[in-house]
């Protein structure tokens, strides 16, 4: 994986926005990195408690099966549509962390019931500067860049008041005063989608004069993250 832009982005108002893109490169190397950072249960050293570790633990391998599965499905050149949100998601998720400095938060998946399917945002981080949650949402389309879905489904999360109700969820990774930002409304959001050939300008310049963009914008942070698959 390469990271080839990391930017920030002008827009009106005080929101602060990044633009990433990213470029898989050799997506079977891709593939098994992202694969290495799912078994990773590392991330259950966090509780101190032996039962939480081992609720945590069951809920994560089963979903990491499920994962395994489908990405094993993927060819040399192509992703599946069923593998692809996860690898956008993963993808984006490692950008927020290792070239933003963001907080390492499992994927949302690892951590709920359901071995399939997150009922809610697809991934989260924390800007540890502003103490700033980030609900982030992957999108896959294989015949072209998914960034308007990936607007709409943020959009219609905050609506549903997906992004309150995940917070229970992420007690204990972010801090307590971030959550209680996040509760109040100040807060942040990932837009991640697959991109194509689309040059980034043109992609910034679609995603900025998105009518549901511009609703995000009052919030106080965006990161927006093409990954070319």
């Amino acid at each position: 994986m390469k990271v080839i832009e990391c930017k920030p982005i002008q827009y009106t108002g005080n929101c602060s926005i990044t633009f990433i893109r990213i470029d898989p490169e050799n997506l079977q190397d891709t593939l098994s990195v992202i694969i290495k950072a799912l078994i990773d249960l590392s991330w259950l050293s966090r509780f101190d408690q032996d039962y939480m570790k081992e609720s945590f633990r069951q809920r994560a391998n089963e979903t990491i099966t499920d994962i395994q599965r489908k990405i094993a499905d993927c060819s040399d050149d192509k992703v599946t549509k069923e593998a692809g949100e996860y690898v956008v998601s993963e993808l984006a998720r490692g950008s927020l962390i290792r070239n933003m400095n963001y907080l390492d938060i499992p994927l949302s998946e690892l951590l709920g019931m359901k071995v399939s399917g997150n009922p809610g945002f697809d991934f989260h981080s924390q800007n540890n500067d502003t103490h700033t949650v980030i609900f982030g949402e992957a999108k896959y389309n294989s015949r072209q860049s998914a960034y308007d879905s990936a607007i709409k489904q943020v959009n219609q999360f905050i609506i549903d008041k997906k992004d309150i109700k995940q917070i229970a969820d992420l007690q204990p990774f972010c801090t307590h005063k971030a959550l209680s930002r996040a509760n109040s409304g100040l807060k942040g959001f990932a837009i991640a989608f697959s991109a194509k050939s689309t040059s980034s300008d043109v992609l910034i310049a679609n995603i900025k004069e998105h009518t549901k963009f511009t609703e995000l914008s009052k919030y106080v942070e965006i990161v927006i993250v093409a990954v070319n698959l």
